[in-house]
């Protein structure tokens, strides 16, 4: 049954309440819904005489939320998804689809994503912007108040509203420039080990937590000689080309982006990727592609997620393990 109390509600004022409690600043919430200040001062009004509560009281860093505020900041968002699914009754079209999304990702990610994906949007949705930036530290307040759409990266400690879906670890590869002495070779560990490497790592994230490898690599006692970190895949690609230098990477960069005909993707030896296979790392398997829930129900967000996930787990032909290498003993830690 229909309340009177629903009946005379404007549901416009619970869309503009979703503003404010993602902006927590009038100035930005009045941008957002291309009104003037002043108007949006008398919706709030308005939304304090319908809950019969302050809402937000002002400080010198914007609006805080009241306590009734914060319960209505966990409920209004699938309120406003349900609603937005009852009226959007078209079906959606990529073809015919005319909309942008923003996504954050790091350049590691950028660099293999990008190419893929903007070369099937320019045949299956010709009209679709892709607007990408690099990945900050607030961008889970980014998601909140709408400024991007998905976000790549490790998904340490995500809030409720935010919907962290795993990405399928890559198995990775060796890089290198062409005509680098081990290009054609079948090379060990050892062979692997006596050569300068590159670490790219992502931005934002503490460089010793970033590298399954050399945590597999660690854990037994075994270490790379490493030369550059930096979280650049271009500069990191630059080094490759004046150098005898290594890049671990995942698979992918040597068929897609400007670098294509400067490096060239080797396996990694057989009894390192038996070491990876068999030992458990706290780096592997983080990175997520991440979302507002408020976009849960969405058509046209849910049709890129899945064009997203795609294209981020994509691999290439399985390449058959040694088994017929010893593995080294992993290294006991040392007594505290």
């Amino acid at each position: 049954m229909i309340s009177r109390k629903l009946i005379r509600t404007d549901l416009n004022l619970l869309v503009a309440l979703q503003v404010l409690l993602e902006e927590r600043n009038v100035t930005r919430a009045a941008e957002r819904l291309s009104v003037s200040q002043p108007a949006l001062s008398k919706t709030l009004q308005k939304l304090r005489d319908s809950f019969e509560d302050e809402l937000f009281t002002r400080t010198a860093h914007g609006l805080v939320p009241t306590p009734r505020a914060e319960q209505l900041a966990r409920e209004l968002p699938s309120v406003l998804e349900n609603i937005d699914s009852v009226l959007g009754s078209e079906d959606f079209r990529p073809e015919t689809y005319d909309g942008s999304f923003k996504l954050l990702l790091p350049p590691i990610v950028a660099e293999t994503l990008l190419p893929g994906l903007m070369a099937e949007l320019n045949r299956v949705a010709p009209n679709v912007q892709i607007i990408t930036a690099e990945i900050t530290p607030d961008y889970q307040d980014k998601m909140k108040k709408g400024e991007a759409d998905f976000a790549a990266f490790v998904a340490l400690d995500t809030e409720r509203d935010i919907h962290a879906e795993p990405i399928p670890a890559l198995a990775p590869r060796c890089y290198v420039r062409h005509g680098h002495p081990l290009v054609g070779k079948h090379f060990n560990l050892q062979e692997f080990l006596e050569y300068p490497h590159i670490r790219l790592y992502l931005p934002g994230m503490a460089r010793e937590n970033t590298s399954m490898v050399d945590d597999v690599l660690g854990q037994y006692g075994v270490h790379r000689n490493i030369v550059l970190e930096t979280t650049q895949f271009a500069p990191a690609v630059g080094v490759l080309t004046q150098t005898n230098g290594l890049l671990v990477a995942n698979a992918g960069f040597e068929e897609n982006g400007l670098f294509k005909d400067q490096i060239t993707g080797l396996d990694l030896p057989g009894e390192l990727q038996r070491m990876i296979r068999n030992t458990n790392s706290a780096n592997r398997g983080k990175m997520s592609l991440m979302r507002h829930t408020r976009t849960s129900r969405s058509g046209p967000h849910q049709w890129l997620r899945a064009l997203l996930m795609k294209h981020l787990t994509r691999s290439e032909s399985k390449v058959a393990v040694a088994e017929d290498q010893p593995l080294p003993e992993p290294v006991a830690e040392p007594a505290a």
